[in-house]
């Protein structure tokens, strides 16, 4: 679990360092940043609280295109139910967010949503299942009022796999707190429990979708 935080984490890190924000425009009139390569800056509140029905919606199917070749998505959102835990109990959306090219190095695609502060949701994929099949595990961190759960393994479903549509719908039956934020992984943390402590856990479901600037 916490290889992974840190994985995303480093990936928001890296993000915020390139584009001066990730999102936001370049302070430098020297080094513009091209809208192609950088999510636009989510608009929705920072209570990113929708109605319940909201998360019982599904995403949008598309073609399959197993190659992974030109993927760059700018806008989209993710739609997160968390069940089990008050008071982040409750169905949420947060906008596309950060670079528009998904790609980890060496082996992921890592799609990153969040509202206006420091919650969100991301979505880790591995290469090599995307480029064999549509039901597959995916690493979900979803951060609530700034309390983090994650799951290394969310059955997750792929119902668009193209270069103008990436969407899909994921459950976690079982997400464990996570001690950080990766939306905030410069901010001091709580200490974590020790080992002997159970970790609080919750069920995170949800469906995203993604899409190339449409401008």
């Amino acid at each position: 679990m916490r290889s992974r935080f840190h994985r995303v984490a480093m990936a928001v890190v890296a993000c915020a360092l390139v584009t001066a924000g990730c999102g936001g425009p370049s302070n430098s009139s020297e080094d513009p940043v091209s809208s192609s390569t950088v999510a636009p800056t989510p608009t929705v509140p920072q209570n990113a609280r929708v109605a319940d029905d909201q998360c019982r919606s599904t995403p949008p199917a598309g073609p399959i295109d197993h190659s992974l070749q030109n993927l760059s998505f700018a806008t989209g959102q993710a739609t997160v139910a968390i069940t089990g835990a008050e008071p982040q109990q409750g169905c949420y959306r947060f906008a596309r967010w950060g670079n528009a090219d998904p790609a980890v190095p060496i082996d992921s695609l890592l799609f990153l949503f969040k509202d206006d502060g420091s919650d969100g949701v991301t979505i880790d994929m591995l290469v090599g299942d995307l480029t064999t099949r549509t039901a597959l595990n995916a690493r979900i961190t979803a951060v609530v009022d700034g309390t983090a759960y994650g799951a290394d393994t969310c059955a997750t479903t792929v119902t668009a796999l193209s270069s103008t549509a990436v969407a899909g719908e994921f459950n976690c039956p079982t997400a464990t707190r996570v001690f950080g934020n990766p939306f905030a992984p410069l901010d001091d943390t709580e200490p974590e429990p020790s080992q002997s402590s159970p970790l609080p856990t919750v069920a995170v479901s949800g469906w995203f979708t993604v899409a190339p600037d449409a401008g």
